[in-house]
């Protein structure tokens, strides 16, 4: 998920490291739970050109 930084490390060394990705991990697990509790969804799900051809109803 780009949106919580996993791309890139904002420290060095590999101890920092880690914990930087155990720290995203755990926001990420939030945000989800959030989601879950809350009844929204995190993204927007995408529909085939078949399904989008399925009348409304």
């Amino acid at each position: 998920m780009q949106a919580f930084g996993l791309r890139r490390s904002r420290y060095r060394g590999l101890a920092k490291t880690r914990l930087q990705h155990h720290f995203t991990g755990a926001a990420i697990n939030l945000a989800r739970i959030d989601a879950w509790l809350t009844g929204k969804s995190l993204a927007r799900t995408r529909v085939s050109p078949f399904a989008a051809l399925r009348p409304a109803g």
